[in-house]
């Protein structure tokens, strides 16, 4: 199920569950009464759902992978509550005093519902319909990966998994809805091209890569995939450029920054003197790093670290500058300039570029879009670590696992910019915003 069908059926749960209560409330309801009630309990719900969506219940995958903390549903729960009353009585009931303004059936009404979607978010992986039978043929790190994965989320069942199809063998295609196939198969095994076709793709049955499969359930793609020119050839370099999404991005850049500067500039002057009073350093500084396909650009940023320090050496002012993000606050006027977008990968420092791009493949594909003050990789992963301390090792004497990290954030820029959109863009600023408040429970470590 998609997270439009959730949409639907909870639409449909939620006005036969208002038409209910109200029934019982007034002993009967006639259809006059109840399109009355409509009025106030539409908003309601858009509400509802907003509310729902911020907090991650309509992302099927994490819904799938059991990230989600239900707790947050209570925070929904009262947002949502006081968010209705305000739209009752200060934008329904005032300007229309005709209309009912339900008090106590309101809070009824809504607990109902939002104990309803605690149920189903629960339970609906348990149903036999919404699981997905899946068939697995080759061998390699993405597999293993992909596997791994569907065992420990909900709505998958690897029915058989095999490093080549056998060509003897018998498959029950009757309950299998994907095969998976190894990038590598028809490489390490030319004659596993004719099985697949004449056992699967001739009988109808779903074939796809495991590279498209680990992305459907990571929402980022793999380290073969980032590893693999030719994947990235298919990918990324064949892109067409959307002007049309180039344009509207860039409006909204511009029309967002000059919609906060009246809020942002009186919380830029107290940060500022903030910083000044408190940790005695200069409150703004300047950091070079990579732009848009390479090029130099400098960023303002609130300092937050001593002056010639490291990360380790946080300002008093720091912490709570980078809790909420405010030491980001400068790099609108990025933005207004047009060195930065609201939404991309994020800039990292010159040498550290310079460094990755010898020890982590393709990382130079990270900036073929405009970077971002945040991103989708700043929002499903905490940032690596900085690598300036292995700058001057030996590669072959560094940790093989050192650069795990800038694999798997360079894993979702690249996802991100291979299905960058901007309903995606307006998901990850939103979603963004409520990380300065609320952490999410699944983002990666």
């Amino acid at each position: 199920m998609t997270n439009r069908a959730f949409l639907l059926v909870d639409t449909l749960v939620f006005f036969l569950m208002t038409w209910g209560i109200l029934t019982l409330r007034h002993g009967g309801l006639s259809w006059p009464k109840f399109r009355d009630q409509l009025y106030v309990f539409i908003p309601i719900f858009l509400l509802a759902t907003f509310v729902l969506w911020l907090f991650s219940f309509y992302d099927v995958k994490l819904l799938r992978q059991r990230v989600i903390a239900y707790k947050r549903l209570v925070v929904a729960y009262i947002i949502t509550l006081l968010g209705s009353a305000s739209i009752i009585y200060f934008v329904i009931a005032l300007p229309h005093l005709h209309l009912p303004t339900p008090r106590r059936v309101l809070i009824v009404i809504l607990f109902t519902y939002f104990a309803y979607i605690y149920f189903f978010r629960r339970n609906y992986f348990k149903l036999d319909f919404a699981t997905r039978n899946v068939l697995i043929f080759g061998s390699s790190p993405t597999i293993s990966e992909l596997i791994k994965g569907m065992r420990a989320s909900r709505g998958y069942r690897i029915k058989e998994y095999e490093n080549a199809p056998q060509q003897d063998k018998k498959y029950n295609l009757k309950n299998i809805d994907l095969v998976i196939v190894g990038s590598k198969l028809f490489r390490e095994n030319p004659q596993a091209w004719e099985t697949i076709t004449r056992k699967f793709i001739s009988k109808g049955a779903y074939v796809d890569t495991d590279f498209n499969a680990y992305e459907r359930v990571f929402q980022r793609v793999s380290r073969e995939s980032v590893e693999d020119s030719m994947w990235l050839l298919r990918g990324i370099g064949n892109r067409r450029e959307n002007s049309m999404y180039n344009m509207l991005k860039r409006a909204m850049d511009v029309t967002l920054a000059l919609v906060m500067l009246p809020f942002i500039i009186p919380l830029g002057c107290f940060i500022w003197l903030f910083v000044r009073i408190v940790d005695g350093y200069p409150p703004l500084f300047i950091q070079k790093r990579v732009g848009y396909l390479e090029k130099p650009i400098y960023i303002y940023k609130f300092r937050t670290i001593k002056p010639g320090g490291t990360e380790a050496n946080i300002t008093k002012c720091g912490k709570i500058l980078r809790r909420f993000r405010w030491d980001e606050i400068p790099q609108v006027w990025n933005v207004l300039k047009g060195d930065i977008s609201f939404v991309g990968p994020r800039p990292i420092w010159g040498n550290e570029y310079d460094f990755l791009n010898k020890h982590v493949p393709n990382h130079n594909m990270r900036t073929i879009v405009k970077p971002g003050i945040t991103g989708w990789a700043q929002l499903n992963f905490k940032a690596p670590p900085t690598y300036f301390n292995f700058r001057n090792d030996d590669p072959s004497a560094l940790d093989p696992h050192a650069f795990d990290a800038a694999f798997k954030r360079l894993s979702y820029d690249v996802w991100y910019i291979k299905n960058h959109s901007i309903m995606l863009d307006i998901d990850i600023l939103v979603k963004t915003g409520l990380r300065m408040f609320i952490k999410d429970s699944h983002v990666a470590s």
